[in-house]
Protein backbone atom coordinates (compact mmCIF):
# COMPACT_ATOMS: atom_id res chain seq x y z
CA UNK A 1 0.00 0.00 0.00
CA UNK A 2 2.58 2.82 0.87
CA UNK A 3 4.52 1.70 -2.23
CA UNK A 4 1.55 2.51 -4.43
CA UNK A 5 0.70 5.71 -2.36
CA UNK A 6 4.52 6.69 -3.15
CA UNK A 7 4.03 5.95 -6.65
CA UNK A 8 0.70 7.72 -7.25
CA UNK A 9 2.39 10.46 -5.11
CA UNK A 10 5.36 10.63 -7.88
CA UNK A 11 3.01 10.25 -10.94
CA UNK A 12 1.33 13.26 -9.69
CA UNK A 13 4.20 15.88 -8.85
CA UNK A 14 6.98 15.05 -11.10
CA UNK A 15 5.22 14.26 -14.19
CA UNK A 16 3.43 17.82 -15.45
CA UNK A 17 1.08 17.32 -18.30
CA UNK A 18 -0.56 20.16 -20.08
CA UNK A 19 -4.16 19.52 -21.23
CA UNK A 20 -6.05 21.80 -23.76
CA UNK A 21 -9.98 20.85 -23.36
CA UNK A 22 -11.16 19.46 -26.42
CA UNK A 23 -14.95 20.70 -25.38
CA UNK A 24 -13.86 24.34 -25.13
CA UNK A 25 -12.17 24.21 -28.62
CA UNK A 26 -15.25 22.43 -30.38
CA UNK A 27 -17.45 25.42 -28.94
CA UNK A 28 -14.88 27.63 -30.54
CA UNK A 29 -14.95 26.18 -33.36
CA UNK A 30 -11.47 24.82 -33.47
CA UNK A 31 -9.77 21.91 -33.98
CA UNK A 32 -9.36 19.70 -30.67
CA UNK A 33 -5.32 19.38 -29.62
CA UNK A 34 -3.47 16.34 -28.17
CA UNK A 35 -2.56 15.67 -24.78
CA UNK A 36 1.29 16.69 -24.22
CA UNK A 37 2.57 14.90 -21.03
CA UNK A 38 5.93 15.69 -20.37
CA UNK A 39 8.48 15.13 -17.15
CA UNK A 40 10.50 18.32 -16.21
CA UNK A 41 14.01 17.94 -14.40
CA UNK A 42 16.98 20.17 -13.97
CA UNK A 43 20.57 18.74 -13.95
CA UNK A 44 23.21 20.59 -12.57
CA UNK A 45 27.21 19.28 -12.28
CA UNK A 46 30.39 20.47 -11.43
CA UNK A 47 33.75 20.27 -12.75
CA UNK A 48 37.23 20.73 -10.59
CA UNK A 49 39.46 22.75 -12.44
CA UNK A 50 43.62 23.52 -11.13
CA UNK A 51 43.90 26.76 -11.19
CA UNK A 52 47.23 27.54 -13.87
CA UNK A 53 47.13 31.38 -13.96
CA UNK A 54 48.94 33.42 -10.80
CA UNK A 55 49.23 36.92 -10.28
CA UNK A 56 51.01 38.92 -7.29
CA UNK A 57 51.07 42.20 -6.66
CA UNK A 58 54.41 43.66 -4.25
CA UNK A 59 54.37 47.21 -3.04
CA UNK A 60 57.45 49.40 -2.71
CA UNK A 61 56.97 52.38 -0.40
CA UNK A 62 59.32 55.16 1.33
CA UNK A 63 59.23 58.33 3.25
CA UNK A 64 61.18 61.30 3.29
CA UNK A 65 61.62 64.91 2.85
CA UNK A 66 63.09 65.09 -0.40
CA UNK A 67 61.15 63.23 -3.11
CA UNK A 68 64.44 63.11 -5.22
CA UNK A 69 66.21 60.78 -2.72
CA UNK A 70 62.91 58.67 -1.51
CA UNK A 71 62.26 57.83 -5.52
CA UNK A 72 66.01 56.61 -6.17
CA UNK A 73 65.41 54.40 -3.20
CA UNK A 74 62.08 53.11 -4.97
CA UNK A 75 63.25 53.27 -8.14
CA UNK A 76 66.56 50.72 -6.77
CA UNK A 77 64.23 48.40 -5.36
CA UNK A 78 61.65 48.13 -8.19
CA UNK A 79 64.37 46.94 -10.24
CA UNK A 80 65.79 44.83 -7.93
CA UNK A 81 62.28 43.35 -8.07
CA UNK A 82 61.94 42.91 -11.94
CA UNK A 83 65.40 41.88 -12.29
CA UNK A 84 64.72 38.62 -10.18
CA UNK A 85 61.40 37.98 -12.20
CA UNK A 86 63.18 38.16 -15.73
CA UNK A 87 65.69 36.03 -13.91
CA UNK A 88 63.24 33.17 -13.23
CA UNK A 89 62.14 33.58 -17.26
CA UNK A 90 59.20 35.75 -16.46
CA UNK A 91 58.84 37.31 -19.63
CA UNK A 92 58.36 41.68 -19.65
CA UNK A 93 54.65 41.46 -20.68
CA UNK A 94 53.89 39.91 -17.52
CA UNK A 95 55.42 42.38 -15.69
CA UNK A 96 53.66 45.83 -14.40
CA UNK A 97 55.65 48.08 -12.30
CA UNK A 98 54.01 51.56 -13.94
CA UNK A 99 51.65 52.52 -11.34
CA UNK A 100 53.45 55.31 -8.51
CA UNK A 101 51.63 57.15 -6.10
CA UNK A 102 52.69 59.87 -4.23
CA UNK A 103 51.23 61.70 -1.17
CA UNK A 104 52.41 64.22 1.45
CA UNK A 105 52.59 63.03 5.20
CA UNK A 106 50.54 64.63 7.39
CA UNK A 107 51.06 64.33 11.11
CA UNK A 108 50.09 65.45 14.08
CA UNK A 109 52.15 67.19 17.00
CA UNK A 110 54.43 65.27 19.17
CA UNK A 111 53.26 67.42 22.15
CA UNK A 112 50.64 70.21 22.10
CA UNK A 113 51.19 73.09 24.82
CA UNK A 114 48.02 74.62 26.03
CA UNK A 115 47.63 78.45 28.15
CA UNK A 116 49.20 78.50 31.49
CA UNK A 117 48.16 80.59 33.89
CA UNK A 118 50.55 81.96 37.21
CA UNK A 119 49.84 83.18 40.46
CA UNK A 120 52.28 85.71 41.36
CA UNK A 121 52.13 87.27 44.83
CA UNK A 122 53.20 90.68 44.76
CA UNK A 123 56.45 91.14 46.70
CA UNK A 124 56.18 95.02 48.10
CA UNK A 125 52.24 93.81 49.59
CA UNK A 126 50.38 96.52 47.47
CA UNK A 127 47.41 94.12 47.20
CA UNK A 128 45.30 93.58 50.26
CA UNK A 129 44.43 90.69 51.83
CA UNK A 130 47.24 88.59 50.34
CA UNK A 131 45.56 88.41 47.03
CA UNK A 132 47.67 87.69 43.65
CA UNK A 133 48.79 88.76 40.37
CA UNK A 134 47.23 86.30 37.18
CA UNK A 135 49.88 85.97 34.69
CA UNK A 136 48.68 84.49 31.64
CA UNK A 137 50.84 82.74 29.18
CA UNK A 138 49.34 82.22 25.79
CA UNK A 139 50.26 79.44 23.39
CA UNK A 140 50.14 80.83 20.76
CA UNK A 141 53.77 81.38 19.92
CA UNK A 142 54.48 77.80 20.96
CA UNK A 143 51.80 76.70 18.20
CA UNK A 144 53.14 78.39 15.64
CA UNK A 145 56.60 76.98 16.20
CA UNK A 146 55.08 73.64 16.38
CA UNK A 147 53.19 73.77 13.22
CA UNK A 148 56.68 74.85 10.90
CA UNK A 149 57.55 71.50 10.84
CA UNK A 150 59.46 69.39 7.80
CA UNK A 151 57.31 68.30 5.25
CA UNK A 152 57.51 64.92 4.64
CA UNK A 153 56.17 62.45 1.43
CA UNK A 154 55.35 58.86 0.98
CA UNK A 155 56.09 57.28 -2.48
CA UNK A 156 54.73 53.71 -3.32
CA UNK A 157 55.21 51.86 -6.50
CA UNK A 158 52.78 48.46 -6.57
CA UNK A 159 54.66 46.13 -9.04
CA UNK A 160 52.27 43.11 -11.00
CA UNK A 161 53.93 39.62 -11.61
CA UNK A 162 51.90 37.02 -13.58
CA UNK A 163 52.91 33.23 -12.97
CA UNK A 164 52.28 30.54 -15.12
CA UNK A 165 52.76 28.25 -12.55
CA UNK A 166 52.60 27.52 -8.89
CA UNK A 167 56.37 26.74 -8.68
CA UNK A 168 57.72 30.12 -10.46
CA UNK A 169 55.67 31.82 -7.38
CA UNK A 170 57.58 30.19 -5.15
CA UNK A 171 60.94 30.30 -6.41
CA UNK A 172 60.45 34.24 -7.20
CA UNK A 173 58.87 34.86 -3.28
CA UNK A 174 61.90 33.29 -2.04
CA UNK A 175 63.65 35.35 -3.84
CA UNK A 176 62.10 39.01 -2.96
CA UNK A 177 60.92 38.75 0.68
CA UNK A 178 65.22 39.39 0.85
CA UNK A 179 64.89 42.66 -0.91
CA UNK A 180 62.94 44.57 1.47
CA UNK A 181 60.01 45.09 -0.17
CA UNK A 182 57.10 46.82 1.81
CA UNK A 183 54.10 44.63 1.21
CA UNK A 184 53.04 41.55 -0.37
CA UNK A 185 49.56 41.28 -1.42
CA UNK A 186 47.29 38.10 -1.68
CA UNK A 187 48.28 35.65 -4.85
CA UNK A 188 45.22 35.90 -7.21
CA UNK A 189 44.64 32.53 -8.62
CA UNK A 190 42.67 31.56 -11.81
CA UNK A 191 42.06 29.06 -14.38
CA UNK A 192 42.98 30.32 -17.75
CA UNK A 193 40.72 28.26 -19.96
CA UNK A 194 37.02 28.38 -18.09
CA UNK A 195 35.19 28.11 -21.33
CA UNK A 196 36.72 24.60 -21.89
CA UNK A 197 35.37 23.45 -18.26
CA UNK A 198 32.09 24.76 -18.12
CA UNK A 199 30.71 22.89 -21.43
CA UNK A 200 32.48 19.71 -19.94
CA UNK A 201 30.26 20.32 -16.91
CA UNK A 202 27.37 21.15 -19.22
CA UNK A 203 27.48 18.39 -21.03
CA UNK A 204 27.06 16.75 -17.67
CA UNK A 205 24.49 18.55 -16.61
CA UNK A 206 22.49 17.38 -19.40
CA UNK A 207 23.02 13.94 -18.74
CA UNK A 208 22.68 14.35 -15.20
CA UNK A 209 19.06 15.81 -16.24
CA UNK A 210 18.17 12.96 -18.63
CA UNK A 211 19.18 10.48 -15.62
CA UNK A 212 17.04 12.15 -13.06
CA UNK A 213 13.94 12.13 -15.52
CA UNK A 214 14.50 8.20 -16.30
CA UNK A 215 14.10 7.59 -12.52
CA UNK A 216 11.49 9.83 -12.32
CA UNK A 217 9.82 8.19 -15.05
CA UNK A 218 10.58 4.65 -13.92
CA UNK A 219 8.81 5.86 -10.36
CA UNK A 220 5.34 6.71 -12.18
CA UNK A 221 5.27 3.85 -14.86
CA UNK A 222 5.58 5.85 -17.49
CA UNK A 223 8.02 5.74 -20.70
CA UNK A 224 10.51 8.80 -21.77
CA UNK A 225 10.04 9.62 -25.62
CA UNK A 226 11.68 12.98 -27.48
CA UNK A 227 13.09 15.60 -25.90
CA UNK A 228 11.87 18.53 -26.46
CA UNK A 229 13.07 21.43 -24.53
CA UNK A 230 16.42 22.33 -23.18
CA UNK A 231 17.40 25.91 -20.78
CA UNK A 232 20.18 26.27 -20.30
CA UNK A 233 20.41 28.05 -16.31
CA UNK A 234 24.01 28.72 -15.91
CA UNK A 235 26.76 31.08 -17.57
CA UNK A 236 30.42 31.00 -17.51
CA UNK A 237 31.13 32.87 -14.53
CA UNK A 238 34.20 32.50 -12.77
CA UNK A 239 35.13 34.43 -9.77
CA UNK A 240 39.11 34.23 -9.44
CA UNK A 241 40.58 33.01 -6.08
CA UNK A 242 43.24 34.66 -3.32
CA UNK A 243 45.81 33.03 -1.00
CA UNK A 244 46.39 34.31 2.49
CA UNK A 245 47.79 37.54 2.54
CA UNK A 246 51.93 38.27 3.19
CA UNK A 247 52.02 41.87 5.00
CA UNK A 248 56.38 42.31 5.94
CA UNK A 249 59.06 41.30 4.26
CA UNK A 250 60.34 40.01 6.90
CA UNK A 251 59.44 36.15 6.44
CA UNK A 252 61.46 33.47 5.17
CA UNK A 253 59.71 31.04 2.69
CA UNK A 254 60.19 27.03 2.68
CA UNK A 255 56.80 25.82 1.69
CA UNK A 256 55.68 24.47 -1.04
CA UNK A 257 52.53 26.20 -2.29
CA UNK A 258 49.33 23.82 -2.79
CA UNK A 259 46.71 25.64 -5.24
CA UNK A 260 44.62 23.03 -4.88
CA UNK A 261 41.24 22.91 -7.16
CA UNK A 262 38.84 25.38 -7.80
CA UNK A 263 34.70 24.50 -9.11
CA UNK A 264 32.93 25.12 -12.05
CA UNK A 265 29.66 24.73 -12.14
CA UNK A 266 26.67 24.53 -14.79
CA UNK A 267 23.20 23.53 -14.71
CA UNK A 268 20.02 23.03 -17.47
CA UNK A 269 16.65 22.58 -17.62
CA UNK A 270 14.78 20.09 -19.44
CA UNK A 271 11.84 18.28 -20.99
CA UNK A 272 11.20 14.92 -21.95
CA UNK A 273 7.66 14.12 -23.68
CA UNK A 274 6.60 10.80 -22.28
CA UNK A 275 5.32 7.84 -24.64
CA UNK A 276 1.48 7.00 -24.89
Amino acid sequence: MTKFLMSLFVSTFAVSTLTISANSMALNGETPSIEVRYIEVKGQASVLAEPDSFSLNIAIIERGRLTDKIRAVVDYKSNQVVQVAKSLGIKSHDINSARVMLTVVKDKPSIIVEGIEVRQRAGNGSLPNNQYNKVTIGADGVQRQNNIKPQYFELSRMISINFSSIEGYDKFLSKVIKLGVSRISPLAMSVENTEMHYQQALVQALTNAKNKASKIAIHSNVVLDKLLYVKELSSNYYRSRLSSTMMSAEITSNHTSQVGNQVINASVLVKFSIQE
